[in-house]
């Protein structure tokens, strides 16, 4: 027996189509498509590494220092961890162009995640205990990602190995 659909790496370096969908609704935008490479490509695990390693160095220039994060920070770091995945696009336009995996970035950058507090069924704020700064329990709420930005729908794809094998069902 061929075992050749079983080669995860080779599938998720020459990456799969992913559907894209509206970050608002979750429908899917008709003829709107990204070639994306999997988590296992080479390609991929390369750029992880490197990224990760420029974090580090980052973090060691900085010592002492503890910055106040906003949300575009998480943003930020979503869309480079996001931009290697793409390795091109089909149907998708702006201003009349057609996008090629260079516009990766920019496309990466039109949504921006949305935050807002988880409620119960009686919709009421769910809270969870934190350590403020000195160590004490205190409550506070408890928020979740309400839409679906375009980094994000990349990431969630690119992790699915179940996208990139011939044989597994597409999810």
């Amino acid at each position: 027996m061929d075992f050749q659909k079983f080669n995860s790496r080779a599938h998720a370096e020459a990456g799969a189509r992913m559907q894209v969908m509206d970050p608002d609704t979750r429908e899917p935008i008709e003829g709107a498509f990204v070639l994306v490479r999997g988590v296992a490509s080479p390609t991929i695990q390369s750029a992880q590494r490197k990224l990760q390693l420029d974090r580090m160095k980052a973090r060691k220039s900085k010592v002492g220092e503890t910055p106040d994060r906003i949300m575009e920070d998480s943003h930020n770091e979503l869309v480079d961890s996001a931009i290697p995945f793409i390795a091109g696009f089909e149907g998708v336009e702006y201003e009349g162009r057609k996008l090629t995996d260079d516009d990766a970035r920019e496309f990466l950058d039109w949504t921006f995640p949305a935050m807002g507090v988880v409620k119960d069924a009686n919709g009421d704020p769910v809270e969870i205990e934190v350590k403020d700064e000195k160590g004490a329990i205190v409550k506070v709420p408890k928020f979740e990602l309400k839409n679906l930005p375009f980094a994000k729908q990349i990431a969630d794809f690119a992790g699915n190995q179940a996208n990139f094998l011939q044989n597994a069902r597409k999810g």
